[in-house]
């Protein structure tokens, strides 16, 4: 074998590495998309553990593979950065980083996540969902306001349930509120969906639209 010849072989396996490194990230991000799709409530969890390993792990090594992902990189890729005041384009990476996996999941379902209340004997899943409302309120990306009305349709939720004999763990509520998006979390949302976006086009081979087409997410597997 010449030395032409190895150095072709050797540039093909480069580029077919490379290939294999943008296949794993869009591939992540095609099943994060298809669970933010399809709504379904059992697999929400893992787009926010998807976009917890982005802010957390900065290299994957293995089979000869490398992808890096950083944070700065999903919030620069996304087209919305690039339309932000300056001041906004700073506090976008900041405000991804700062989220936990169960916080991008109630940032991303922010008004369809039905009645919200701090209940008298809340469950686990119940008492993680009103604290991690409580930290994106803290990190002003959403607002908390309470609803008399919310708690007036949950007491008589409550009311009918113990009238039909139906069980009713989680007591009274202390307090019911409504959550809304705030213009930074409106802001960390969009660049979350456009990167998922731009994701799911590169695998599926769709082409994106003019704004996606700035998005080369297969760059930053290299």
């Amino acid at each position: 074998m010449t030395h032409q010849t190895i150095r072709v072989s050797l540039m093909l396996w480069e580029r077919l590495l490379k290939s294999l490194n943008a296949a794993l990230l869009t591939a992540l991000l095609c099943v994060a998309l298809y669970a933010l799709a399809t709504n379904l409530s059992e697999a929400r969890g893992a787009i926010g553990k998807l976009f917890v390993k982005f802010t957390q792990i900065e290299s994957i090594e293995g089979f000869n593979l490398k992808a890096a992902f950083k944070v700065d990189q999903i919030a620069q890729s996304a087209p919305i950065y690039q339309e932000l005041p300056a001041d906004m384009k700073d506090m976008l990476p900041d405000d991804i980083r700062s989220l936990r996996a169960t916080w991008v999941e109630r940032l991303l379902y922010v008004g369809d996540q039905g009645k919200l209340c701090d209940f008298e004997f809340a469950d686990q899943k119940m008492i993680e969902d009103f604290n991690s409302d409580r930290h994106l309120s803290a990190d002003g990306l959403i607002t908390m306001k309470d609803s008399r009305e919310v708690k007036a349709q949950v007491l008589e939720d409550m009311r009918q349930a113990k009238a039909k004999n139906r069980e009713w763990r989680n007591g009274e509520p202390r307090s019911c509120y409504v959550t809304e998006l705030t213009e930074r979390g409106r802001n960390v949302k969009t660049a979350l969906v456009q990167f998922l976006r731009a994701g799911f086009a590169a695998a599926t081979g769709t082409p994106a639209s003019r704004r996606d087409s700035k998005m080369k997410v297969a760059e930053m597997a290299q």
